[in-house]
């Protein structure tokens, strides 16, 4: 291979080249793209410097549910799922529960009782909906779990809790297929 150095008249010639039109030409590409030598975002891609979301992809700047993420009553939806239902005992005892398959009936106490619902539940048909106990952890770094109702399959079932107290309640539970 043969290697050949540039005469100095060869270098100010494309150093001439450069300093006229070569420059002006990377100049006038480089100043679309740059301000002040920071890179300027795109106008319909940038808002305030950061990408701005799609207009239908996003709602006041929250993803919006696609089209296998159907929103609950609330209008809630997370990952595709429906938001849990938060009851309080008292709720319960009111009437009927309606779920959709895969959401939760996650069973509270009134804020005034100060906590989690600690006793026991079940229901008539466990297949169409799961009651899983309270799992309270003796350390508040860990996790403790509420008392709770999954809905397993589309159905209707009698669920039941029964409280600290001894105190029973017992309510319809029916679980839609969304």
């Amino acid at each position: 291979m043969r290697i050949r150095t540039l005469s100095a008249v060869t270098a100010s010639i494309l150093a001439v080249g450069l300093m006229t039109g070569g420059a002006a030409a990377f100049a006038a590409t480089q100043s679309d793209t740059f301000v002040d030598g920071v890179p300027a975002p795109q106008s319909d891609t940038f808002v305030d410097g950061v990408p701005a979301p799609q207009d239908d992809t996003y709602i006041d700047g929250v993803p919006a549910p696609s089209a296998d993420e159907t929103p609950d009553a609330d209008g809630v939806v997370l990952g595709g799922m429906p938001a849990p239902l938060m009851l309080t005992p008292a709720d319960l005892a009111k009437g009927p529960v309606t779920l959709q398959v895969g959401q939760t009936l996650v069973i509270v106490l009134d804020a005034d009782n100060g906590g989690a619902f600690t006793g026991t539940g079940g229901a008539d048909d466990d297949t169409v909906a799961h009651f899983d106990a309270a799992v309270l952890s003796p350390d508040e770094d860990e996790v403790s779990l509420n008392a709770a109702f999954s809905a397993e399959k589309a159905g209707t079932t009698k669920g039941w809790i029964a409280g600290a107290d001894g105190q029973r309640t017992t309510f319809d539970i029916t679980v839609t297929a969304s």
